[in-house]
């Protein structure tokens, strides 16, 4: 494989107050992070944040201020990843090695993720390591089952970072695990303990990115066959029975995968994806796998936050013998059901390859 010269990015989430700015500080003291730039917004029409990263030179902060980056400061992301670029390659800073990007506690992961996505002139340069979301070990549970954007700064991390952990007893503490197990099973999950995280908690050398030697996919897609997306339930399929029953409550965070036996075709499986995305919405939080392409050797890896797909990439090879096409989500309210009714779309192939067991 060919080596990827990209500067990594990690997008930093959390909730107010979950510690991002404390996991900062002891990050920008380790000896690896030199090259290190940081990229920081906030509410308010006056920055405040970047006058607390101690260890930052001035140059490498970019403020972006004014609002989120997921509404109102819209198009600026691009601007400040480009000036700090700029300035590397002038060598106006001594170097450019990673960026971390800050979010404000109330910034959703998707629309940014878009912003990365979508420009050119950014995806040339720049690849996204990481998604990481810190969750306050006191108020966590409670921010997540009340706060719809929290539920979102979970599902869409690639790693869960649980802070303040000296302030909660053992069994608090197992009862988050195990709740953000159910809300993102599929992250690696670390304690820090007062902010000190390890670098490559954040910065994985490509572990979490296809298309690089250290990429491995995750134990929940291999495994995907313990979750297999069950038929509908029959008892709701009578002429009196109401087909959607009392309906799941809207912050219900289900996960399950979808199997697929036969090879797709590019154009029906890429139609369902864009169709169940513009359908579901929000509640669509997260979804990943391996997708067999017909006329195709190799497997795409596909990884989805929200509405916003990252630029589907093709491994080497298969990671073993199994070449089914595997899809895990994760949902919120309808979204399971909503993947099932769509399902259509993809059985109306003219192989009339089957989706389901019955």
């Amino acid at each position: 494989m060919s080596t990827d010269t990209r500067i990594p990015m990690v997008l930093l989430t959390g909730f107010l107050g979950a510690g991002k700015t404390t996991l900062l500080n002891f990050l920008l003291r380790h000896p690896s992070m030199t090259g290190t730039a940081v990229v920081i917004n906030e509410y308010g029409e006056v920055g405040l944040d970047h006058h607390l990263v101690e260890q930052a030179e001035p140059d490498d902060i970019e403020l972006i201020e004014g609002g989120c980056m997921c509404c109102t400061t819209r198009g600026r992301l691009a601007e400040s990843l480009m000036s700090l670029f700029t300035k590397a390659q002038r060598k106006q800073i001594p170097s450019l090695k990673r960026i971390i990007i800050e979010t404000t506690g109330l910034a959703e992961p998707g629309p940014i993720l878009n912003q990365l996505f979508n420009a050119p002139q950014l995806h040339e340069r720049f690849v996204l390591d990481s998604v990481v979301t810190l969750v306050d070990a006191v108020n966590g549970a409670q921010t997540a089952e009340q706060i719809d954007i929290a539920q979102k700064q979970i599902a869409g991390a690639d790693a869960l970072l649980i802070t303040k952990t000296d302030l909660v007893d053992a069994e608090a503490l197992d009862a988050l695990k195990a709740r953000l197990g159910v809300m993102n099973p599929d992250a690696e999950l670390y304690l820090p303990k007062k902010g000190a995280a390890q670098p490559d908690w954040l910065f994985t050398g490509g572990r979490r990115r296809p298309g690089t030697p250290s990429f491995g996919l995750s134990p929940l897609i291999l495994k995907a066959d313990s979750l297999r997306l069950a038929p509908a339930d029959p008892n709701l399929m009578s002429a009196d029975a109401d087909p959607w029953g009392a309906g799941p409550a809207w912050d219900e965070v289900q996960t399950f995968s979808l199997i697929v036996d036969a090879p797709l075709p590019a154009w029906k499986f890429y139609g369902w994806l864009d169709f169940l995305r513009s359908l579901a919405g929000n509640d669509l939080l997260r979804f990943k796998g391996i997708v067999n392409i017909e006329g195709q050797d190799r497997p795409r890896v596909i990884h989805g936050v929200q509405t916003v797909l990252h630029p589907p990439e093709e491994l080497e090879r298969w990671p073993d013998e199994d070449r089914r096409t595997r899809i895990v989500f994760i949902t919120r309210g309808w979204g399971q059901e909503t993947v099932r009714n769509t399902l259509a779309y993809l059985k109306d192939t003219p192989d009339e390859a089957p989706l389901l067991e019955p």
